[in-house]
């Protein structure tokens, strides 16, 4: 478990703490975004293997400012009208608003994206580019790409092309096909769709890639735009079309926003057609809205190279029936989806006055197949502050808005609990179950260190037990929650400067009944020998059996020659060598190369390769051969770990192509294991496209650590 962990800033929204799926966590600070990355345990050791871990922190801290942009990324906007313009926009500084985490596998190595919202209503995306957080994108500009071409006066378009809300939603995963070994990165990762609010109150879906040619380039494009401004619609007591409706609908802004599950069907007699339904949910003034999402995916042909593998078409339509049975409240503050234990339910969590309100969707409601009449569920938790003297306990409603909210997923028990906060400093937790409900909320597991806190900062400054704290974020990740929180004097008017600001994260079990403290930092298997060669035989066998020959890339019949000598020297498969000796005989007909010695030894694994000669290096096919580039000698293949040349010169493999790595600078790592691969974007740099283009199948596949599953890092 970790210990807590105090920031010298102050929270410049609330919401705003978020946990990726990498175990990095981001605090919205103002200008500043502060990252906290965990600790690996050998980190928090000496030489002499004592513990150090109290002496030093469990994260490495850093931060990055978020509020400068050049003239090209923020445009200078020119006085509008009072409809089309903001001075408390335009003039800001730019403070961060918002941020959330991308599902895995969206930024470089499969690792989440980290989405940031400043208060001049620009979205932009930042990843780690050689050390640093770097912004590589802005989704504005192609909001702006979209709507100039429809809207020409300036001030309607400015709205169009403002960010108000955004939110990330769950990966869409199409089923892995049968006859794939390797499940496909569509199956893994899924696609990335972005769901955001403008200044217009459109709700617009974006399909987000990273493209295949470039360290730090997206490109998005938006599929579904729908919009959600009708104030007559949602107050009958407003006409339609008058001056009030008018003023009205200029105003009212969706100020929450959360996206559902998708649920996924394919057609067993079209497999390369899958249709998903999600829905989004969107607090529009102090309504409820739920809009229905319907993705269509076809597969093109097997051979296009990816992203145009899938074709994805949406459509959008707000589902009123499922707005109406919310109920007529005053929703506002953040949303949460969640899905029951057992019965397989979809919930929707809204904060409202003084409660917390659950809306509960059984799954036929929430695709559209059957109406809602009498279906969808609504249970409403109050907030209830239990206040014990002398002569009574007394409960009284706590009124201060919901500031934070979170849900926590656990994958063996299917469990999911929903932990809150105030900005009054009250929490609550709840677990979804199939039980009977009894419509109370009970203390989350990391509110007794919250309540520590406080007392201590009441005791140390004087307070006579009037000190408050205010929760301005919540996050889960792991069997984990983290909450951000500061304390203040509730009797005075508080002063600081920016030196006395402090924030605090506090670290709990997530669930409520839950038997042991998960950890956020993965458990690596044992590297026996057996267990090397059968990850490396993964490999191999993808590229000996799956990658289609390629006459015209020298680069790739150099990759399978690799990769059956590796197979030849590691693997007892007999199927494997067998598919060895296939490769070299399609490579001596292809190049010519004589191969002899390779094809004799394919009858009885474990064998060893000679380095080649001069003549055999500059003869014909000699370009299959590694030779060392320090003396121009050939290399011997006797292990899948090292390679040594003639000359004594020794290297380490690839573990994907099984290269010998000669130039420094061109490698990649696993974060976990620290394994050493070969960086597709530097070999690009160096031998060019070609070489590029042969290893880039191959990294796209295992795109992480073939071992431990871990991330890549540069």
């Amino acid at each position: 478990m970790f210990g807590q962990v105090e920031l010298t800033v102050s929270p410049s929204c609330y919401n705003c703490l978020a946990w990726s799926a990498d175990g990095e966590i981001a605090l919205a600070a103002g200008e500043y975004v502060q990252i906290l990355t965990p600790k690996k345990p050998t980190q928090g050791k000496e030489e002499g293997g004592f513990d150090r871990s109290k002496r030093e922190p469990e994260w490495h801290i850093t931060r990055f400012r978020a509020n400068l942009f050049t003239n090209r990324e923020w445009p200078t906007v020119s006085p509008q009208n009072r409809d089309d313009f903001s001075i408390g926009v335009e003039l800001s500084q730019s403070s961060v608003v918002g941020l959330s985490w991308s599902p895995p596998g969206l930024a470089k190595h499969r690792r989440c994206t980290l989405a940031v919202l400043t208060s001049n209503l620009v979205l932009s995306f930042y990843q780690l580019v050689d050390g640093k957080w770097t912004r590589v994108a802005i989704v504005n500009n192609a909001l702006a790409e979209h709507f100039n071409s429809v809207i020409h006066d300036e001030g309607p378009r400015l709205r169009k092309t403002n960010v108000r809300e955004f939110a990330w939603c769950q990966p869409l995963k199409v089923p892995q096909g049968k006859n794939h070994s390797v499940p496909a990165a569509e199956s893994r990762w899924g696609f990335q769709i972005l769901t955001v609010a403008n200044d217009d109150d459109d709700l617009i879906f974006l399909h987000v890639r990273r493209a295949e040619a470039g360290l730090a380039l997206y490109s998005v494009d938006i599929i579904s735009i729908i919009s959600v401004h009708d104030p007559a619609a949602k107050y009958p007591i407003v006409q339609s079309g008058s001056i009030l409706a008018t003023s009205l609908k200029s105003k009212m802004r969706i100020s929450g926003l959360s996206c559902g599950p998708w649920l996924l069907k394919q057609d067993e007699a079209a497999p390369g057609v899958c249709h998903a339904i999600g829905n989004t949910a969107a607090t529009y003034g102090t309504k409820l809205k739920v809009i229905r999402l319907d993705v269509n995916l076809r597969r093109d042909d097997e051979e296009s190279e990816p992203p145009s593998r899938w074709k994805l078409q949406a459509t959008t339509s707000e589902n009123p029936d499922l707005s109406k049975d919310a109920g007529e409240r005053i929703y506002r503050g953040p949303l949460e989806w969640f899905q029951a234990a057992k019965s397989g339910e979809i919930g929707l969590a809204v904060s409202t006055l003084g409660a917390l309100m659950v809306v509960s969707f059984p799954r036929a409601v929430y695709e559209g197949k059957e109406t809602s009449s009498g279906k969808v569920r609504t249970k409403e938790y109050p907030l209830i502050e239990n206040t014990d003297t002398t002569t009574e306990k007394t409960e009284t409603r706590h009124w201060e808005s919901i500031s934070a909210m979170t849900v926590a997923s656990d994958d063996e028990s299917k469990l999911s609990s929903l932990h809150l906060g105030t900005s009054g400093g009250h929490a609550a937790a709840k677990e979804f179950t199939d039980a009977q409900d009894d419509g109370v909320l009970s203390p989350p597991p990391w509110k007794a260190q919250f309540d520590a806190m406080r007392e201590r900062f009441d005791i140390d400054h004087d307070l006579g037990g009037l000190a408050i704290g205010r929760i301005w974020g919540l996050a889960a990740y792991g069997g984990l929650t983290a909450a951000a929180f500061t304390l203040h004097p509730g009797d005075m008017i508080e002063y600081r400067t920016g030196a006395q600001e402090r924030t605090s994260i506090v670290f709990s079990k997530a669930h409520l009944h839950q038997p042991h403290t998960p950890s956020i930092l993965r458990e690596l298997p044992e590297f026996t020998s057996d267990f090397l060669r059968l990850r490396r035989e993964v490999v191999l066998r993808f590229t000996l059996h799956s990658l289609d020959y390629d006459d015209r890339n020298p680069w790739y019949q150099k990759l399978v020659y690799t990769a059956a000598c590796c197979a030849l020297v590691e693997s007892r498969d007999e199927s494997l060598l067998l598919q060895a000796r296939k490769v070299f005989e399609w490579l001596a007909t292809a190049t010519g190369v004589d191969l002899t010695e390779e094809l004799t030894k394919c009858s009885s694994p474990g064998n060893k390769l000679e380095s080649k000669t001069v003549e055999q290096l500059n003869g014909a096919g000699g370009h299959i051969f590694e030779k060392c580039d320090i003396c121009q000698a050939g290399i011997a293949w006797y292990s899948a770990q090292e390679a040594q040349c003639a000359g004594g010169h020794l290297f380490v493999r690839c573990n994907l192509s099984f290269f010998s790595i000669q130039e420094p600078g061109v490698s990649k790592f696993c974060s976990d294991c620290g394994t050493e691969y070969l960086n597709e974007d530097a070999l690009a740099q160096l031998h060019g496209a070609e070489l590029q283009s042969a290893y880039a199948r191959l990294s796209n596949v295992f795109d992480t650590c073939i071992y431990c599953g871990g991330k890549f890092r540069a």
